[in-house]
């Protein structure tokens, strides 16, 4: 299957002209480069890896592929593990594709690309400006927006996928498509939370806020940490019910049992952050400080350095990923048993000693968009957030039945309590992804009219 491809990649060289660069050299160093990923779960090596520079060179690229039925994934910032592919088919790389273009006057901006999630935050500061954007400055931003995209600023922006006013897709016929709202409502619709499986989004417009709704006028979030000995889990995880159902103050964050560098011993940490004038932080989180913490630290951090800290999580390489799972509640009894998981698992899997059990609130309901959407989660306030790291391939399948114990313990057994975060699994039923009446009905209804034969995934395909 390689050799044909690469037979029908002659063709694409022939037809795109000879500034399209393609790899297929696989003992290549520049073609392992762009092979690597995030997390090597599920990793596969294609059979070319394709670098289009221009939409017109990204168009011929799609249009090729679907005439000669190639298979292709599109990568991005190279985080998704479903952007994967091996011999029988060819990644479409973006990486020499990006741009942004900010209007600062409209509160808008044009991502075109690759462009990940680190320059959008800057581009847009620089003007006055932030939107909703995720945990990890080199995710590439276009997907992040398409899937959903939770955000430190949710409760005042909303999702990522409620920033978008419109896109250029190309879609399953190799055709470029202006989605907007007076031209294809409806994709406009889908692609607010499920864009990856209707085509491929060359450009998005998004919605950008003024720095000053930050709540305050230097264009900051408080961020700080809070350690404490796991023994003391019982205790702090009472205070922390009580702190993060209080919606009167904007705190959010994770509480996390981790085994953190240098030392490598069992932690609860809470990673706090406070939306407002930082100066009231301390008093939000008073009931922490009178629990006199190992460590208590914190500060004002502009809004486009608030990832800055995760550099050491955005390595390549290695068994990474997240278990995101939405809930209704904080079960201080289930949080307790998880820490029994999460030690259990150490102990059996030392290579999995980065992982962290994470349990995320927001004090405040995430903001509701004056439209409808894709994206059906803006109900939940609370998250089980594990971040999965270990190093042996052979246990694998074991950290994820850890990984898997332990959201079964969160969730309860009310399948109505919880929903999936696509962006972030895609294992469960598919009703818990798309919730609400006739919103899974739509989507493949739409499915069928935009790509029948699954060019872009067989999501939503029956």
């Amino acid at each position: 299957m390689s050799e044909s491809i690469l037979r029908l990649v002659d063709e694409l060289r022939a037809s795109a002209g000879p500034d399209l660069d393609i790899l297929t050299d696989k003992s290549d160093a520049t073609f392992q480069e762009h092979a690597k990923r995030w997390s090597d779960i599920g990793r596969k090596i294609p059979a070319a890896i394709i670098l289009p520079a221009s939409e017109e060179q990204i168009q011929k690229t799609v249009q090729w592929a679907i005439k000669s039925s190639v298979p292709f994934v599109t990568k991005s910032g190279g985080h998704s593990e479903w952007s994967t592919i091996d011999e029988s088919g060819v990644i479409i790389d973006l990486s020499k594709y990006s741009g942004i273009d900010v209007d600062p006057e409209a509160r808008k901006a044009t991502l075109k690309g690759s462009i990940l999630s680190k320059q959008v935050a800057v581009a847009l500061a620089n003007a006055g400006l932030f939107t909703a954007l995720g945990n990890g400055n080199p995710i590439g931003a276009i997907p992040y927006f398409l899937g959903g995209g939770a955000s430190v600023t949710s409760s005042i922006t909303g999702f990522g996928s409620d920033q978008i006013l419109s896109a250029r897709m190309i879609d399953a016929k190799g055709n470029i498509v202006e989605v907007t709202e007076e031209k294809e409502p409806d994709l406009l619709w889908a692609i607010r939370g499920a864009g990856q499986f209707f085509g491929l989004v060359t450009e998005l417009v998004i919605r950008g806020h003024p720095l000053t709704d930050l709540g305050n006028d230097q264009g900051v979030i408080w961020l700080g940490s809070f350690v404490f000995p796991l023994e003391r889990a019982n205790e702090v995880s009472s205070v922390m019910k009580v702190l993060m159902d209080d919606s009167s103050k904007a705190t959010a964050g994770l509480m996390m049992v981790m085994a953190p560098p240098p030392t490598g011993k069992p932690t609860l940490v809470i990673a706090a952050r406070y939306t407002g004038n930082p100066d009231d932080a301390k008093i939000a989180y008073k009931s922490l400080y009178d629990l006199v913490p190992l460590v208590a630290n914190g500060g004002p951090v502009p809004i486009q350095n608030t990832s800055d800290g995760h550099e050491a999580l955005n390595a390549k390489g290695d068994y990474k990923r997240f278990g995101v799972v939405g809930l209704r509640r904080f079960d201080k009894e289930g949080f307790l048993k998880t820490i029994d998981v999460w030690t259990n698992l150490i102990t059996e899997c030392p290579d999995a000693i980065n992982t962290s059990f994470n349990f995320q609130w927001d004090s405040r309901p995430v903001k509701t968009p004056p439209f409808e959407s894709a994206m059906s989660l803006h109900d939940i306030r609370y998250w089980q957030n594990n971040f999965i790291w270990h190093t042996d391939a052979a246990n694998r399948q074991k950290v994820d039945e850890f990984n898997d114990e332990s959201i079964a313990i969160m969730r309860g057994p009310e399948r109505s309590e919880y929903a999936d975060f696509q962006n972030g699994t895609r294992t469960g039923p598919i009703e818990l992804r798309f919730r609400g009446k006739g919103k899974l009905e739509k989507l493949r209804m739409l499915k069928k009219k935009w790509d029948p034969t699954g060019v872009f995934t067989a999501q939503l395909i029956d």
